[in-house]
């Protein structure tokens, strides 16, 4: 690694990505600098720096192509993933499984950047997660709470089974994982991290998660309001994700059963951070044509979190849910 790309948080000394907002592994906000039109993404170098196979010459980073974006459509439920404009590689990932009467599966994982092989453990995760959460689908005698959390449990054994080399600047390979389960009128959702799920109906947009983080732990323990802890430096370090050194505690389990039709939204913080309250992001939907798909939803929203800095990798989920 050359100097120039060695970056390191000043709040811990963990290593860091070239665009990172936040550190993941304890939270400070990190300063933001806007890159020179035409020059990279990542360094800021200018576009003169942009060699000819879309390398940057300063610091090695490669310009965004049409292989940075995985989308996947399904028609009732759509996922669209994209590397962002800063980081080097996708460490997100999803998995989406529909079957019939409209049941429908669907995990999204981010690999924790201070972690080994984030991108290797949030494939697996999700992976490993969505298939007992099909499993489930095809059950009618499966408790869609037990599914889901035995879903979180064996994505964590898939983590824990990582190959990964010691390295003094990386942890154990880890990622955050957000889950949900529609089955028979009842969607059940699962989580451990900051990865977010919404559900957005006439009514308009309603978080349906609460972060694992040190702001929301100091606010719920009555410590500090929560604007006070969005204060301190460690206000978006995540308590809980999903590895062999994970917190030996359950994934927070919630449900809702809808009484009319609407949306449930599944995404990681690469959206979120673009999108600052609940209302917003319902305003950002309602601009969108009526009868949007949930593919014409999530590529939306991906190009929001994109256009506004994109220092993240993006990961959204959309499902149409129809409780008749």
């Amino acid at each position: 690694m050359t100097e120039a790309t060695e970056l390191r948080c000043a709040g811990c000394e963990a290593p860091l990505h070239h665009g990172d907002r936040f550190c993941e592994q304890c939270g400070t906000r990190l300063l933001e600098i806007e890159p020179p039109e035409g020059g990279c993404q990542v360094c800021g170098a200018a576009s003169e720096a942009i060699e000819d196979d879309g390398y940057c010459s300063v610091c090695g980073a490669r310009e965004r192509s049409a292989s940075d974006r995985i989308e996947l459509d399904l028609a009732v439920a759509a996922a669209v993933s994209d590397r962002g404009r800063a980081h080097r590689r996708n460490e997100d990932a999803f998995r989406v499984e529909v079957v019939a009467q409209g049941s429908v599966a669907a995990v999204i994982c981010d690999g924790i950047s201070s972690a080994s092989a984030g991108d290797v453990a949030a494939r697996s995760a999700a992976d490993a997660a969505v298939a007992v959460l099909a499993s489930a689908l095809e059950d009618p005698a499966r408790d869609r709470r037990d599914a889901t959390h035995a879903a979180v449990q064996t994505a964590n054994e898939a983590v824990a089974n990582v190959p990964w080399t010691t390295r003094a600047d990386r942890g154990m390979p880890a990622c955050t994982l957000i889950c949900a389960l529609y089955r028979d009128g009842e969607i059940v959702i699962g989580s451990a991290g900051d990865s977010r799920a919404y559900w957005i109906d006439a009514d308009g947009a309603h978080q349906l998660t609460v972060d694992d983080s040190w702001a929301e732990e100091q606010a719920a323990q009555g410590l500090l309001t929560f604007e006070q802890a969005l204060e301190d430096p460690r206000s978006h370090s995540i308590t809980h994700w999903i590895g062999a050194d994970a917190p030996e505690r359950g994934p927070r389990l919630g449900a809702l059963r809808p009484d009319g039709p609407g949306r449930l939204l599944l995404c990681s913080d690469g959206l979120w951070n673009y999108v600052s309250t609940t209302a917003e992001l319902g305003d950002l939907i309602d601009a969108l044509p009526a009868e949007a798909s949930p593919a014409a939803v999530a590529r939306a929203l991906t190009d929001t979190a994109l256009d506004r800095g994109g220092r993240d990798n993006i990961t959204v989920a959309v499902i149409d849910i129809h409780p008749s």
